[in-house]
């Protein structure tokens, strides 16, 4: 009896090593694709960000240019658009420089925009 259960416990031992022979490579496998899809979304990430702050600071765009950007970007409704087209002109011309709407601009596109809805 000894020896049959020295051989029982030993071919159970031996079994579950046959089982890690091929759990491990499997999870080092999954483990390094994991890092490998943080590192592609990371590089994602930070290059959309570089993509986002060097438009924004970009010095040749006027502000016209600016608008037009947004407009077409979706940023800006048609009316918006023309309103904030038309302050832009005003403000070059230097015609209408004391003649703004009093208000808070913000606070108008809230309204247009709470209307749209």
């Amino acid at each position: 009896m000894i020896g049959s259960s020295a051989m029982t416990g030993g071919a159970g031992m031996m079994g579950g090593m046959g089982v890690w022979m091929f759990v491990f490579p499997l999870l080092m496998l999954v483990t390094v694709a994991a890092l490998a899809a943080v590192g592609v979304l990371g590089i994602r990430a930070l290059a959309s960000q570089g993509d986002d702050g060097s438009a924004d600071a970009e010095p040749d765009e006027s502000p016209v240019e600016l608008l037009q950007r947004r407009y077409a970007e979706g940023e800006l409704t048609e009316a918006e658009f023309e309103r904030e087209l038309e302050r832009e002109l005003e403000r070059e011309s230097g015609e209408g420089v004391n003649a703004r709407v009093s208000g808070d601009p913000d606070r108008t596109r809230e309204a247009e925009r709470a209307g749209r809805d």
